[in-house]
């Protein structure tokens, strides 16, 4: 079972949500945490996220396209197919029509990163027609039972896929959660005292609904009956959530999320603050121990095929680049939990330019060791 427990867990508490000004005056201190995400006001949801949900379609489309490529004599991918996708423009979307796009929301400096990325990408895609092997990109397939169907990977056994799409994970869907809307600016001391127009909501609200539109979960998350619902980062919170190592960290997650969003309706920013505090910790514990779990299914010792075991370690990248937007120092209203140096320190040992034909188990584990000593003591197993 896992350790980590936070204190606001043990609050009880109840609320009322029937009064419908947002004026100074006095509220009754108790409130309900309701048990889904809903949230209503005179009948009447007061939650919308629909921006979010377009970007976390965006890129489910952006990964179909891409893994397309990863079967031998597949169609080679286009660059400016791609970059049109990630920045929504030429109806890239196959007659899908969204308003949003990924890229005005990723952080701004690694765009170009992530364009060039795509560029490699579509270039190894004309090697479609060839096995992959060391030194030469293609469909790697090797240990899988079809000669077939693999992953893309560049000459390093790379799959630039995975890195961009864990990559966008962190640099919109984190970035954007952890860094602008569960900001000091945006979760601060005003917001919070009036409607947001003729919305039946308050800014702050609705900021924090949008934190929560970018994690990808249900309502109801992490029911069993709607996992399967559950995209990015809540299908990785499952996935630790339904194991031994981290057994009900997306319980913990999305507990913090339904009450730190009450909180802010019954105006007890202590409460909401913790709530924070607490979905800060077990969403980057839920990246820390991804990377962890991946890593560990790459030794040797677990028998993995090759063709699986490079897609794993891209895996592992992705996520670990994808940590770097969550800052010391930053925007955040709480610091990352884990130290990034050391993250890097990863990704200098298995990181894009590394060649994964060549990684030891001892590449691997001291990999791991950096992961862990990223975080608190016992936070990643």
């Amino acid at each position: 079972m896992r350790q980590h427990l936070t204190p606001y867990l043990l609050a009880a508490i109840a609320i009322s949500f029937t009064a419908c000004d947002t004026d100074d005056d006095p509220i009754d201190p108790t409130y309900t945490v309701p048990d889904t995400y809903s949230f209503e006001r005179d009948g009447a949801s007061t939650v919308t996220y629909s921006g979010q949900t377009e970007r976390l379609d965006q890129l489910t489309l952006m990964g179909t396209y891409m893994k397309s490529a990863n079967t031998i004599g597949a169609a080679a991918l286009d660059a400016q197919t791609l970059r049109n996708m990630f920045a929504n423009r030429n109806s890239p979307y196959s007659g899908l029509t969204f308003s949003k796009d990924l890229q005005s929301k990723c952080f701004a400096p690694d765009t170009v990163f992530f364009q060039e990325m795509m560029d490699q990408l579509a270039d190894i895609s004309q090697f479609t027609s060839q096995q992959a092997a060391q030194g030469t990109p293609g469909v790697l397939t090797t240990g899988n039972s079809s000669s077939t169907a693999g992953y893309l990977v560049n000459a390093n056994g790379l799959e630039p896929t995975q890195v961009i799409e864990k990559g966008l994970m962190g640099a919109v869907f984190l970035y954007q959660a952890m860094e602008v809307y569960l900001s000091n600016d945006r979760m601060g001391a005003t917001g919070n005292d009036e409607f947001d127009g003729a919305n039946n909501y308050t800014l702050m609200e609705h900021y924090f609904d949008e934190a929560f539109g970018y994690l990808g979960a249900p309502i109801d998350f992490p029911s069993d009956l709607t996992s399967d619902d559950a995209r990015f980062w809540a299908k990785y919170a499952y996935a630790r959530h339904t194991g031994t190592d981290y057994s009900g960290i997306a319980t913990d997650l999305m507990l913090g999320f339904r009450k730190g969003r009450a909180a802010i309706t019954a105006k007890e920013y202590a409460d909401r603050d913790d709530a924070i505090q607490s979905i800060v910790t077990e969403w980057e514990t839920v990246a820390g121990g991804t990377i962890v779990d991946y890593l560990q299914k790459s030794l040797s010792s677990t028998s993995v095929p090759l063709y699986k075991r490079n897609h794993q370690l891209s895996e592992a990248i992705g996520f670990m680049i994808g940590l770097k937007y969550h800052s010391n120092g930053g925007n955040g209203k709480y610091q990352p939990i884990y130290v990034y140096s050391k993250i890097e320190d990863a990704l200098d040992i298995i990181g894009t330019t590394t060649d994964l034909y060549a990684l030891t188990d001892t590449d691997i584990n001291n990999a791991i060791a950096m992961i862990r000593a990223a975080y608190p003591a016992g936070t990643i197993k």
